[in-house]
C-alpha cells in the first residue's frame, strides 16, 4: 500500500511538473502597433489593451518586422522567464500597413524651371530625408504626425542658410501618388520614382 501510494504520489508530481514546464497554448492578437524596437513590439488590441510581445530569437520570415501603425495578427505564446510571463510571437501578419510603409521612398515630380528634370525628395526608413535635384532646399529628416508630414529643411541661398520644418497635410497617400498641401492650397503633386 505505501509503494502504491508512493508511486501515485511520484507519477502526480511528474505530470505537475510536466504540466508546468509545458508551453502554453498558442493566442491570437489582432491590433495596432504603438512601438516597435529590435527585441518586442507594443500592440493595442481591437479590445483596447496595451500588450508588450517580445519578437527575441524569433524567426524573421515569420515574424517579420513592422512599423508604428501597422495593423496586425500575431500568434504568440506565454513564457515563463525569470519569474515573469512574457508573451513571444511566434507568428506576425501585417493585416495593413500604416502610412510610414507608404510614404517611404524616391517622391518626384516635374521641374517647373526645366520639363526634361524632376524635383522631390527622398523619406528614408530611418527618419532622415534628402533632396532630389534641389540644390537650395535640403531635406534632412521627416515625421509622420496625426496625417501631417513633418520635413525638416535648410534653404541655402544668397549668402545664407535658414532651417526650417515645413508642416504639410497629406491630402492623398497610396503605392503611387502623393498629394500634400498647406491651409487647402496644394503645395506638391509627387509620384513615386520607380
Amino acid at each position: 500500500m505505501k509503494k502504491s501510494n508512493l508511486l501515485v504520489g511520484t507519477l502526480t508530481a511528474i505530470a505537475a511538473g510536466l504540466t508546468a514546464c509545458a508551453p502554453e497554448t498558442p493566442q491570437s492578437i489582432h491590433g495596432i502597433v504603438t512601438d516597435a524596437s529590435m527585441n518586442d513590439i507594443l500592440v493595442v488590441t481591437d479590445q483596447g489593451d496595451t500588450v508588450a510581445i517580445s519578437t527575441m530569437d524569433a524567426d524573421p520570415a515569420k515574424v517579420p518586422g513592422v512599423l508604428v501603425d501597422d495593423s496586425v495578427t500575431v500568434t504568440c505564446i506565454g513564457e515563463k522567464v525569470g519569474g515573469n510571463r512574457i508573451l513571444k510571437a511566434t507568428e506576425l501578419v501585417v493585416t495593413a500597413h500604416s502610412p510610414y510603409y507608404y510614404i517611404q521612398g524616391k517622391w518626384i515630380e516635374p521641374n517647373p524651371i526645366n520639363a526634361d528634370e524632376v524635383q522631390g525628395f527622398e523619406l528614408k526608413q530611418d527618419g532622415t530625408a534628402s533632396s532630389i535635384n534641389m540644390a537650395t532646399l535640403a531635406f534632412q529628416q521627416w515625421n509622420l504626425e496625426n496625417g501631417e508630414l513633418l520635413l525638416k529643411s535648410q534653404s541655402i541661398g544668397n549668402g545664407q542658410t535658414i532651417e526650417g520644418t515645413d508642416t504639410l497635410r497629406i491630402d492623398k497617400l497610396n503605392a503611387d501618388s502623393l498629394v500634400l498641401s498647406r491651409d487647402g492650397n496644394v503645395l506638391w503633386r509627387l509620384a513615386r520614382q520607380k
